[in-house]
């Protein structure tokens, strides 16, 4: 069609299509077809009769307009998203349209010129008809090969009956505006807009396709009627003719893509919203919007379920409504200042229900603002937080408090001890604390039960409580000792009276379930400040004099004297032993398996640390790794512990022992050494393991001396690929704060709440709300110091998923692990874990 229209006095068409299937051939499919537009042109203008020069000639300048074409598009804007907004169809315009033309015009008509048939004189006008021609062409062909998806058959039958009649409407008012359907004396009258209805209709009714081809319709319809000498543009001068007709086809053209464009965009940002309030209706948290006076405009559904309230009894009331007094007005003031100066503010907050109860929850406020930066609405998202408070106060009142006595805990009482010993030093008082334990109390659990031993504990808690006065503090360390803080002593001797008092309280037998039962206890008794002046001393010269009294047969109290500090002597003596240790590597490594609970399998180890001293013997790990921690040998033990470790994991892996974890305990002051994170890195490259096979041990009392600091440290390692574990959870601070804050992969429950389980109700709950905290943080949880069936059966009962202890087997040597794995008495598939041969 294009080869047909009439020309000015060259063979350049004012309209070629031809232009627009090239642009949007590269555009969809890339610069690799310009051999196909190429040998196209080629052969059109070869069968048009041209000689090969002429006609690569003609050739060239389309495939360069395309090639350019294409690269403006990809080099300025998005080709997925051309023509879907405004502002892509305006670029569309500027580069595809009106720019890349201009290439192949010059070309087109340097070639013209160059092959004699075209001379200087007419180079401008043949310029001009051939750069309008093809921006005609890509305006009208490129849009509709850019965007063909018309599925006839995906159209419902109403669609279908709408787009025949858009059709014949188009060719009936086409045959009168540019055809020969009005009489002649019409023909002059200004009828060129009239299609512009149907082009609207088409624009938003319908996708590009169908109006793209609306706009071609109109583009050759009115070319051939204006050919025949009907319609407004027929005059007797061709090139006016087409001078007029490229005008009118560019502005429809133009007009029509635009508007095309700015519906889609419209279209698909109703769409967006439509999704988003979607999404928001069905949220899980309560979403509320108010002006920007703090009327409520609109809330979603779970705000309504949340609350009570119903639509029509919150929209158009004040958000004040919600206010539950817990917060006084400086707490509003200030969120306001930030939402104001920030743009918005999150933070707890307690909010009054329609049945006025009054929830914690977790609120986020977005202020919403117009061109003109002013507030125009508030957005508040709410979620309920009430849940996580309730179990985080049950682990805060299991990590501190005793469930079986009601009396602070080790952690809590530590705390109190602290408190006391400053209180102490700041006023010049004096002060005691003594540590008292029952005599023989084993014999009492191990004769009548864990039952009546506990109901005994209780009993001793009430007799003690009545020996003491309201400022003094009563807590159970665990099993039978408990531990009193005498305050605001007026003189030392005021604690042989309390001592006194506490032994003459259990002259009387204990009536328990029908049994009678007579405890005496034995009591340590340290002096603030005569024998120390901060809690670590007390308790150890407490904890001195106690076992003093219990040498002397029980049922006493002792106080602290020098000669009990013997113990002292023998860390010094571990220290001097322990730095000739560290030059010669001698801290040997054992391997503990840890296995499947419900598998049996096994799927890991932890490296203990064992150290036999030729004078000293068998220290244990808890005396030399303390007295490291001390002196500052830990760095230099912890990095040869590490690197024995990795090495050792590195041959189980070529013996064939694959897909075990080994898990390495690393102390907090290793954490805190500058260089620590980059040596384990270079140890771990050095070895040549699996990142993911080494699992660090951090105690829970460790992550919160520094948790800024932790949380840091922590996540370097774990982006080394290194897993981390808690050890001896339960004793710290259990709090779910820094559980969501670290990258923690497992939980060890401490051995002290494995050894009294079944029969201990307290450390089972404790067991119980562990497992349950990991699980729901998608943590494994493991029990350590598993030494019985019936603790392996309870923790298998509680879904806890592994375990180590002495009853699958003691630590090993690393050999001795390759041995146990190859004679199978330990599985790395799983297994009956009761059934497994276990070492004695």
């Amino acid at each position: 069609m294009s080869g047909q229209l009439p020309v000015l006095d060259t063979s350049v068409s004012p309209l070629w299509f031809a232009a627009g299937i090239a642009v949007a051939g590269m555009i969809k499919h890339g610069y690799g077809i310009w051999w196909a537009i190429l040998t196209a042109s080629l052969l059109d203008s070869l069968l048009s009769g041209l000689p090969w020069p002429a006609a690569l000639g003609m050739a060239l300048p389309g495939t360069a307009e395309a090639i350019i074409g294409c690269w403006l598009i990809t080099r300025f804007t998005h080709a997925d998203t051309l023509l879907t907004t405004t502002r892509s169809t305006v670029q569309f315009i500027l580069l595809c349209v009106l720019l890349a033309p201009v290439s192949g015009a010059l070309l087109g008509t340097m070639a013209l010129w160059a092959s004699g048939m075209i001379d200087e004189a007419s180079a401008l006008s043949n310029f001009l008809t051939w750069w309008s021609g093809d921006a005609a062409g890509v305006l009208l062909i490129a849009p509709l090969a850019l965007t063909w998806k018309l599925k006839l058959d995906a159209l419902s039958p109403l669609e279908y009956f709408e787009l025949l009649i858009l059709g014949f409407a188009t060719i009936v008012v086409f045959h009168y505006v540019f055809g020969s359907g009005l009489p002649d004396h019409l023909h002059n009258y200004p009828l060129t807009f009239v299609p512009l209805p149907l082009l609207v209709w088409a624009i938003f009714r319908f996708g590009h396709p169908v109006t793209m081809s609306a706009l071609i319709a109109l583009a050759v319809l009115s070319i051939l009627g204006t050919s025949e000498g009907f319609g407004a543009f027929s005059r007797g001068n061709v090139q006016e003719s087409l001078v007029l007709l490229q005008i009118y086809i560019g502005i429809m053209g133009i007009t029509t893509l635009i508007a095309k464009g700015a519906i889609e965009e419209r279209q698909y940002i109703q769409g967006q919203l439509a999704l988003a309030g979607q999404v928001i209706d069905n949220s899980p948290d309560a979403v509320i919007v108010t002006n920007a006076d703090g009327t409520i405009i609109s809330a979603n559904p779970a705000f309504y379920k949340h609350t009570g309230y119903s639509k029509e009894e919150i929209e158009g009331q004040p958000i004040g409504i919600m206010k539950s007094g817990h917060h006084d007005k400086h707490f509003y003031a200030n969120m306001l200042d930030q939402i104001k100066t920030l743009g918005a503010w999150q933070g707890e907050i307690w909010n009054r229900q329609k049945n006025g109860e009054v929830l914690p929850e977790w609120l986020s406020i977005s202020a919403m603002r117009s061109i003109d930066d002013l507030i125009t609405n508030y957005i508040g998202v709410y979620s309920d937080i009430a849940r996580q408070k309730q179990i985080q106060e049950r682990i805060h009142r299991l990590a501190y408090y005793d469930l079986l006595t009601g009396l602070p805990n080790r952690q809590l009482f530590h705390d109190r001890l602290e408190q006391a010993v400053n209180y102490a030093g700041r006023y010049d008082h004096h002060m005691a604390l003594l540590l008292m334990d029952l005599d023989r109390f084993k014999n009492i659990n191990d004769t009548l039960g864990h039952a009546v031993g506990d109901k005994v504990l209780g009993h001793v808690a009430e007799r003690l409580q009545g020996c003491l006065r309201s400022v003094d503090t009563l807590g159970r360390m665990g099993g039978d000792e408990f531990l009193i803080i005498l305050q605001e002593l007026k003189e030392d001797f005021d604690t042989v009276l309390v001592g006194e008092k506490i032994i003459r309280a259990f002259t009387d037998p204990l009536q328990i379930d029908g049994h009678e039962l007579f405890l005496t206890p034995s009591i340590g008794i340290a002096l603030y400040p005569r024998d120390g002046d901060n809690s670590s001393d007390l308790l150890k010269h407490a904890d001195a004099a106690m076992y003093r009294a219990k040498s002397l047969g029980g049922n006493n109290f002792q106080f602290f004297s020098t000669e009990m500090i013997e113990p002292f002597r023998w860390n010094l003596a571990v220290e001097n032993a322990l730095r000739h240790g560290a030059e010669q590597n001698s801290i040997q490594l054992f391997y503990q398996p840890q296995f499947d609970l419900q598998t049996g399998a096994i799927i890991g180890l932890e490296a203990l640390s064992r150290w036999e001293h030729p004078d000293l013997g068998v220290v244990p790990p808890e005396n030399f790794i303390k007295v490291a921690e001390n002196t500052g040998l830990i760095h230099k033990l912890g990095l040869q512990s590490l690197h024995n470790a990795c090495q050792q994991l590195e041959t189980w892996e070529q013996a064939g022992i694959k897909g075990l974890t080994l898990a390495v305990n690393v102390s907090s002051i290793q954490l805190k050494q500058r260089d620590f994170i980059d040596k384990v890195a270079q140890i771990i490259e050095s070895t040549r393991i699996e990142h993911n096979s080494l699992e660090l041990e951090i105690t829970e009392s460790s992550l919160m001396e520094n948790a800024e600091f932790m949380e840091m440290a922590l996540q370097e390692l774990s982006a080394l690929g290194l897993q981390i574990a808690v050890d001896d959870f339960g004793t710290g601070y259990s709090s779910l704060n820094y559980l969501k804050k670290f990258p923690i992969d497992r939980l060890k429950i401490d051995k002290s709440f494995i050894d009294d389980i079944p029969g201990s109700s307290n450390d089972a709950a404790i067991c119980c709300a562990i497992v349950a905290l990991g699980h729901s943080l998608n943590l494994r949880v493991l029990a350590e110091g598993v030494e019985n069936k019936q603790q392996m059966e309870f923790l298998r009962k509680e879904n806890c998923d592994e375990m180590q202890g002495y009853l699958l087997s003691k630590p090993v040597s690393g050999k001795e692990v390759i041995e146990m794995i190859r004679q199978e008495f330990w599985h790395t598939s799983p297994s009956n874990i009761t059934s497994s041969k276990q070492q004695e």
